[in-house]
């Protein structure tokens, strides 16, 4: 009588057997374990250059017109670069700290100390925190164009520029040939003028393209 035959007769195991690989083990320990490569920003050649010349941004010169750096950008434009390195979430180059306000306001601080103090409005001291704040609140094209930092906020976004390789805008080199002196600093909304007789007062169009006087 022949043998049932049973699962295992089924299912006969072939040789050789396929050689099994062990699994790896998970380590606990996050740290040690291999991360992925990280894709590393590569400095453009101009970069490069500037960040082996200077030891910080800060360093870097800038034009001298008249006693201070002329602003070619107008407020609306330097509160738009101030609030992009906010919400890059980046560090502060050469540093562990991020861009913040509180650390904008010492960094133009320092600049300030560094390049030394310029006019300002009767009302106003100096870059701080408090004058960064506002500045950041105004509106219209020179809103805040009186404001401390209006103009070291210029400066730490021009010298950014520089030292990331950065190129001028086509409204920045324009501004250069048509206000070589830069920007007034001046806020058109709380700015008085004398007119003489039988003349009108300028235009508010007039007032954020005004070119800052030799003396001012």
């Amino acid at each position: 009588m022949p043998k049932a035959l049973t699962a295992k007769d089924a299912n006969p195991r072939v040789e050789p057997y396929p050689k099994q690989e062990p699994k790896a083990r998970h380590s606990a320990n996050k740290e040690n374990a291999d991360a992925k490569p990280k894709s590393q920003h590569k400095l453009s050649k101009a970069a490069a250059e500037v960040q082996n010349q200077y030891k910080s941004y800060r360093d870097i010169p800038l034009e001298i017109r008249h006693g201070e750096v002329p602003c070619y950008d107008d407020a609306t434009t330097v509160r738009r670069k101030l609030n992009n390195i906010l919400n890059s979430k980046t560090n502060i180059p050469g540093t562990s700290k991020k861009w913040t306000q509180a650390s904008i306001s010492k960094e133009m601080e320092e600049l300030e100390r560094q390049d030394g103090a310029v006019f300002y409005n009767r009302n106003s001291n100096g870059p701080s925190a408090r004058t960064l704040g506002t500045f950041l609140k105004k509106k219209g094209k020179m809103g805040g164009g009186d404001s401390p930092s209006y103009y070291w906020g210029y400066v730490l976004c021009e010298k950014l520029r520089i030292w990331e390789g950065g190129k001028k805008t086509k409204a920045r080199e324009e501004a250069e040939k048509t206000i070589p002196n830069g920007h007034e600093r001046s806020d058109p909304s709380t700015q008085r003028f004398w007119c003489g007789p039988n003349l009108p007062p300028p235009s508010l169009g007039d007032l954020v393209q005004r070119e800052r006087s030799a003396g001012l």
